[in-house]
């Protein structure tokens, strides 16, 4: 039989790279209260063929800009949300409507085989994730495999945030503000465990399959998956009940605030925001276990390719197989979750201000 670490060299080939399920839902409860935002609030509409000569050079085009940034040379960088150029929008909206777009392209690296493989959407996932190197004080959640750091969201993060600052320096504040989206995207990403930690929980392992190598990559994979997925599910669920008072403000709650860490770089934000994630992960996975319950560790179950509203969600708030205390500790640990990341969405948004984002 081959190694157990081979099956953390090919274990996440289909694992998603979307981080929570709708950073629109997160990025909306956390600007309400970030009131500098609101000076921000006739921002002009303009296109992306008229900033790249301004940002770079009178002959650069859109395709020099895909290349340079390891964009999907297909993808069209065009305004997307019904938005008309010369219209006046907000920062605040632009910043909901478009921390998601990072998540509608495809990127590209020689570390996508072992972070999502080499092809479809899950292909984009080394840049949306961060592990830590492997560290015995850690060992579930800091394993896999190769056990070097790897993947790219710090770095990203920094790249698009350096990006929002040259737009707005040649006087461009609408790609300012998408810009810092995309670099909001992926800090946002690092606070969900599910991507700043390979594994969670040993419970994740295939373990009836332990003596076939390649049925044990696939239900492992599967698996994590299964867990990856309903889990962001239920997050989104949550919130949108949330909002209709229909559940009390849980998940919003931890959104909520106006607290900032003082940092000098995105980088070192989203590094903030991947290490608690990380501290977190261990935990989390074991809540999910426990509160979705052991029935998607069944191999007929395929969450992320099941049709929209197969697995209720609704019946988990109400489970009697589960104690007060057991779905307590699911909300409770989410929670810190969602609070760390809007605590360094805050944080960056402060950066931002304090390097560039100064009214005149």
């Amino acid at each position: 039989m081959k190694t157990i670490s081979s099956l953390f060299l090919l274990l996440i080939l289909e694992t998603a790279a979307w981080g929570w399920g709708r950073h629109d839902l997160l990025t909306t409860s956390v600007v309400e209260d970030v009131a500098w935002l609101k000076e921000w609030d006739t921002i002009q509409v303009t296109s992306f063929q008229k900033f790249l000569p301004k940002a770079f050079a009178k002959d650069y085009k859109e395709p020099d800009f895909l290349r340079q940034y390891q964009l999907n040379p297909t993808t069209k960088i065009i305004l997307k949300h019904n938005e008309k150029e010369g219209e006046k929008v907000s920062a605040s909206w632009i910043l909901i409507h478009y921390t998601d777009e990072p998540d509608w392209g495809l990127d590209i690296s020689p570390d996508q085989k072992f972070m999502g493989g080499t092809k479809g959407p899950t292909s984009q996932a080394f840049r949306h994730l961060y592990w830590k190197k492997w560290s015995v004080k850690g060992p579930w959640r800091t394993f896999h495999f190769p056990p070097r750091e790897m993947g790219q969201a710090l770095k990203r993060a920094q790249i698009f945030y350096d990006l929002a600052q040259t737009a707005f320096e040649v006087k461009e504040p609408y790609w300012a503000f998408r810009f810092l989206a995309w670099s909001l995207h992926y800090i946002q990403d690092l606070g969900q465990p599910f991507h700043s930690s390979q594994l969670l929980t040993p419970k994740f392992i295939a373990w009836d399959s332990v003596f076939s190598f390649e049925a044990l990559i696939k239900r492992t994979t599967q698996i994590i998956s299964n867990y990856h997925f309903i889990y962001e599910d239920y997050v989104v669920f949550r919130i949108e009940e949330e909002t209709k008072d229909k559940l009390k403000k849980y998940f919003i709650s931890a959104l909520k605030g106006d607290t900032f860490i003082n940092s000098s770089s995105a980088f070192l934000i989203a590094r903030h925001s991947a290490d608690d994630s990380n501290r977190l992960s261990y935990a989390i996975g074991e809540a999910c276990y426990t509160f979705f319950g052991d029935q998607f560790l069944n191999p007929s179950i395929d969450v992320p390719n099941s049709p929209k509203g197969k697995f209720p969600l609704a019946p988990y708030e109400d489970s009697s197989r589960l104690s007060q205390k057991e779905k307590t500790l699911f909300l409770k640990n989410t929670a810190k979750s969602l609070q760390k990341t809007a605590l360094y969405t805050r944080s960056l948004l402060e950066l931002s201000k304090e390097e560039f984002l100064q009214k005149k």
